[in-house]
C-alpha cells in the first residue's frame, strides 16, 4: 500500500501551480490599473468642474454688471450730447483677454480665459411706444490640457425709464 503523502492526487492538490499564481497576479494587475484609471478620470473631471465654476462666475459677474450699471437710457442724451448708455452696453463685441478662470492654490498657476461680450439692439415698438431693449451674450472660452471649453450666458435689459 502506498503512503498517503506520496499519493499522486494529493501531491497535485498540495499547492498552487505557476499558472494559477500568474492568473491571480494578472487579475490583480487589471483591477489595480482599472482603479488607477478611475482615479485619474475623477481627478480630470474635478479639474474641469473647477474650471467651469470659475468661468461661470466670471460670466455671471459680467452679466450682473450689465444689468446693474447705469443709467441705461438710450433714448436720452446727457448735457454733453452723449447717450446714456454704460460702457458695458455699447453695441458690438468687446473682448477681454487673460480672464482668470482658475488659480491653483498651491503654486498660483492660472488657467486664463477670454471673455467676449456681444451686445445687440433688439428694441421694438409696442403700440405707439418704443421699447428700448438690448441683448447681451457673454462667453468665456479657455483651453485646459489641450482641450477647448466655453461657457455662455445671455441677458436682456430695457431702458431704466
Amino acid at each position: 500500500m502506498q503512503h498517503p503523502r506520496h499519493h499522486p492526487t494529493l501531491r497535485r492538490r498540495a499547492g498552487f501551480t505557476l499558472i494559477e499564481v500568474l492568473v491571480a497576479a494578472g487579475m490583480l494587475a487589471i483591477m489595480a490599473s482599472a482603479t488607477l484609471w478611475a482615479l485619474i478620470k475623477m481627478n480630470e473631471m474635478a479639474a474641469n468642474a473647477r474650471n467651469m465654476t470659475g468661468a461661470s462666475t466670471a460670466v455671471q459677474n459680467q452679466i450682473d454688471l450689465i444689468l446693474s450699471d447705469g443709467p441705461f437710457n438710450p433714448q436720452k442724451t446727457n448735457p454733453d450730447g452723449t447717450v446714456q448708455i454704460p460702457p458695458e452696453l455699447r453695441l458690438g463685441t468687446q473682448t477681454t483677454n487673460n480672464v482668470p478662470v482658475y488659480r491653483e492654490p498651491q503654486n498660483g498657476t492660472i488657467v486664463p480665459g477670454t471673455m467676449t461680450t456681444t451686445v445687440t439692439d433688439v428694441s421694438f415698438i409696442y403700440g405707439t411706444f418704443q421699447i428700448w431693449t438690448y441683448r447681451a451674450t457673454v462667453t468665456c472660452t479657455w483651453t485646459y490640457r489641450n482641450k477647448n471649453y466655453s461657457y455662455t450666458m445671455s441677458t436682456m435689459r430695457t431702458s431704466d425709464i
